[in-house]
C-alpha cells in the first residue's frame, strides 16, 4: 500500500508547483493539465486550459500529489507537513522562504536539546513544522 499526501489548491495549483520548486527545491515528476489533451471526452470544458487536475513532485523525496481540487472544497485544519532537516541553517533558510509572504505560527525557537523548531503557514495556507531531524 502506497500513501501520498494530496494538496487541493484553488485554482492556483500551477504557481504553488513553482513557488515549491523555487522555496523548498520540489522536482517536479509530472503534471497534467485539463487542456492537454482537448480530444478526450473526460476534459471539463468549463475549467481554463491550465487548471492542474493531477500532479507529482517530490519535496526533499516524498511523493506529493496537488491538483486545483475538487468540484466541493475539502478542509482539514489539523494538518501539516513536518520538514526535518539537516542543520540550524537549512532549517532558518526554509522557514524564512516559507513564512515570506506567509503567516508565522510559531517562531523559530531552541527546543530541548538544542533542536531548533518553528511553525509557519506559507502563502498558500499549508502549514508546515519546520526543526532539525536528529538520528
Amino acid at each position: 500500500m502506497l500513501n501520498f499526501p494530496t494538496i487541493s489548491f484553488p485554482g492556483n495549483c500551477d504557481e504553488a508547483i513553482t513557488y515549491y520548486k523555487e522555496v523548498l527545491g520540489a522536482d517536479i515528476i509530472e503534471i497534467v493539465y485539463n487542456g492537454n489533451d482537448p480530444t478526450d471526452p473526460n476534459m471539463d470544458k468549463s475549467l481554463p486550459p491550465n487548471f492542474v487536475t493531477y500532479s507529482e513532485v517530490l519535496l526533499f523525496g516524498t511523493p506529493v500529489m496537488m491538483s486545483d481540487g475538487a468540484k466541493k472544497k475539502m478542509s482539514c485544519d489539523n494538518f501539516s507537513f513536518t520538514l526535518s532537516l539537516k542543520t540550524k541553517d537549512e532549517v532558518t533558510s526554509v522557514f524564512n522562504k516559507l513564512a515570506d509572504s506567509g503567516e508565522i505560527v510559531e517562531a523559530l525557537t531552541s527546543e530541548f536539546g538544542g533542536n531548533l523548531m518553528g511553525c509557519v503557514n506559507d502563502r498558500f495556507g499549508i502549514s508546515w513544522t519546520v526543526s532539525i531531524y536528529f538520528e
